[in-house]
């Protein structure tokens, strides 16, 4: 993986890791996680902007066009597993720090 991948794959592991802190944190409150506002602003608005679905969405169909069909397999899967399991790292840490 070269070029603006890896930039790419930083930066979705990095929001995805950051959206689990802030799921733990909302999800460990009294009230139960009921802060939309914040989920929106925070959540959907600042990390999905900072998140590159569409980078790596265009990166992973120019390297099919280019006929490097394992190496958008493997891309796409390392990107998708890697930013999930960052989640799930970053929420279970939370959730158990507050605990």
């Amino acid at each position: 993986l070269g070029g603006g991948t890896g930039a790419t794959l930083f930066v979705n592991v990095a929001g995805s890791f950051v959206m689990g802190l802030l799921m733990g944190w909302l999800t460990s409150r009294e009230d139960g996680g009921s802060m939309t506002g914040i989920w929106l602003f925070v959540g959907v608005g600042m990390l999905g902007a900072f998140t590159t679905f569409s980078a790596f969405s265009r990166e992973t169909v120019h390297m099919i066009n280019d006929g490097a069909m394992l190496k958008a397999s493997a891309y796409a899967l390392v990107n998708v597993t890697a930013s999930v399991t960052a989640f799930m790292v970053a929420f279970a840490m939370l959730k158990r720090v507050l605990a």
